[in-house]
This record gives C-alpha cells, sequence and structure tokens, in this order.
C-alpha cells in the first residue's frame, strides 16, 4: 500500500468517529492540531498522530469529545508478532505524546485561568445575566460586559474560566479542565458544613440564596455532576451531600447517578401546577416564586 492510500485510509477513519478530517495529513509521527468543523472559529480542538513506516498506524480524536481513537493499515489477524509488537509500541508512543501535550495545554489554561480572574474587576450586582436569574454575583467577577467565573479543584487550584455574556451565552477558557472540577459559589468545603453540588453557576446562586448556611458549588454541567461528587466525597468522607437535580431527563439521570456513587441525597425544584414545561430547576423555581420549597 503506498504513502497516498494509506492517508486517504486513515482520513477515510475518522468520520466513522465523528471526527471531520483535515485536508492535509502529515504522516511523521508526530502529534498535529486541526480545527474541526463545527467548532468555534480559530478553534484547534481536533487532533492526530500517524505512523507510516513497517506498520502504519495512528491516533485521532477532539480535545472536546475527549475519546481518542486508534487505527492501524492492517487488521490484527494479518499482522506478524513483530508487526503487531511494533504496532503497540507505535500506539503507546502517540499515546504518550497525547498526554504531554494535553498535560502541558492545561497547565498553561490553569496558569491563565488565575492571571485572568485576579486581573477582573468584581462582577457588577446589576449585570443583566444576575438581574435575569435573580441572584448575587458571589465569587463571580466581570471582564467587560462578561461574567468571570472560576473552575477549581478542591484544593482551590485554578483549572479553568466560565465566562457568561448578558444575553446567558457560556463558554470556557481553551484547554482547560473541567472534568471533577467545580464553580465554587457559597462557603468552603469543610466536613461540618452541607455540600450542595448542582449543574449551572444560576441554579447554585439560587439554592445558595435559599440555604445561606449550606457550601454549594456549580459542576458545570449534568455529566460532570458525579466526577465532582465522588471527588468531594473523597475528601470529606463523612460529609452530607446533596444533589440538586434540573428536571429534565437529562438531569435527572445524571443526578441520581452522581448520589448513587456517593450516597447523596437529591432535591428536585418543586413547581406549582400550571407552570410551563420549560421550567426545570431551582434558578427557574426561584425566579418564579422567590423560594419554594424542594421536594426530595
Amino acid at each position: 500500500m503506498d504513502f497516498n492510500q494509506i492517508i486517504q485510509n486513515f482520513q477515510a477513519a475518522m468520520p466513522l468517529h465523528g471526527v471531520t478530517p483535515p485536508q492535509h495529513i502529515i504522516g511523521d509521527g508526530k502529534l498535529y492540531r486541526f480545527h474541526v468543523q463545527g467548532d468555534k472559529r480559530g478553534s484547534k480542538n481536533g487532533y492526530y498522530l500517524l505512523f507510516m513506516n513497517h506498520i502504519s498506524c495512528g491516533i485521532f480524536g477532539t480535545w472536546k469529545i475527549g475519546i481518542t481513537h486508534k487505527w492501524c493499515s492492517k487488521k490484527r489477524e494479518y499482522m506478524s508478532n513483530w508487526e503487531y509488537k511494533e504496532y503497540k509500541r507505535q500506539i503507546e508512543e502517540a499515546k504518550l505524546q497525547h498526554a504531554a501535550v494535553r498535560a502541558r495545554e492545561q497547565a498553561e489554561a490553569a496558569r491563565l485561568a488565575e492571571h485572568i480572574f485576579y486581573s477582573c474587576s468584581f462582577a457588577d450586582p446589576k449585570h443583566l445575566y444576575l438581574v435575569r436569574k435573580c441572584i448575587k454575583p458571589f465569587y463571580a467577577r466581570q471582564r467587560g460586559n462578561n461574567l468571570v467565573l472560576p473552575v477549581i479543584n478542591f484544593n482551590g487550584e485554578f483549572s479553568s474560566l466560565q465566562y457568561i455574556a448578558p444575553n446567558g451565552g457560556k463558554w470556557f477558557l481553551s484547554n482547560g479542565v473541567i472534568s471533577g472540577h467545580f464553580i465554587p459559589i457559597q462557603h468552603q468545603l469543610v466536613a461540618s458544613r452541607k455540600i450542595l453540588i448542582c449543574e449551572g453557576f444560576s441554579t447554585a446562586g439560587a439554592l445558595a440564596q435559599k440555604y445561606p448556611d449550606a457550601c454549594v458549588i456549580a459542576a458545570c454541567n449534568a455529566g460532570n455532576l458525579k466526577s465532582v461528587a465522588v471527588s468531594i466525597r473523597q475528601h470529606l468522607p463523612e460529609s452530607e451531600l446533596v444533589i440538586g437535580a434540573d428536571i429534565d431527563p437529562i438531569g435527572l439521570l445524571k443526578a441520581r447517578e452522581a448520589a448513587r456513587a456517593v450516597n447523596a441525597t437529591i432535591i428536585k425544584p418543586k413547581f406549582p401546577s400550571g407552570v410551563s414545561k420549560k421550567l426545570n430547576d431551582f434558578n427557574d423555581l426561584f425566579c418564579l416564586v422567590g423560594s419554594g420549597e424542594p421536594q426530595v
């Protein structure tokens, strides 16, 4: 098989895993970044590494999805023992390169996040998003018209930032770690306090105002609830953990998974009868009735 055919086959494998391939591929055993169709303009969330030698193989994926796919020009049953060993060696080398690049970018994002956050002014309590969501700024800062929220780990170390525009648009600082990290809202994480974990900043803000003595944190999204809850449980094994669920299908599913993983209680917003089915979290309830009793 010639080199052009190998590259074409490598490119053809990418869409099978949801990755639009770059137009040009370099097969020199180095990691390359590329723009993924549909991602933010200027971003390079896609990556690939291709070896083209005795046994052509490589990896590809996107930082956004977080899954790395392996590829080889030969199926296992057609490889000699030597070829299979060489294949495994090259894939391991590719994974190490990928991990090193990712770790370097994440470390740089963490440093940048801390620098940006502390260079921002405190958030204006009259920011349009805060007013619309009926919440206080808590630890939020502001850069231009956008709110800036810290994303940290249990030890208070920065990993990323979340930005929120006045119209509610949200995005994270590029390359920062989100999994297992959270936005602090109210009080420190200590064993003596009830700890409330929910999805987003506005929901956490509503819960913080309803439960002023609780430590409240936002996991950034439903899929991160379990990772955050497990991290907190590992550090504070005796603490009372409560998951504040959104009542959409995904929100409930992920809240239940998180609660089961750490033996936590789930609370859900209980809306008055006749309200819109689009209302599904504690912030919606807070803005609707001012507080409202949760459903346990």
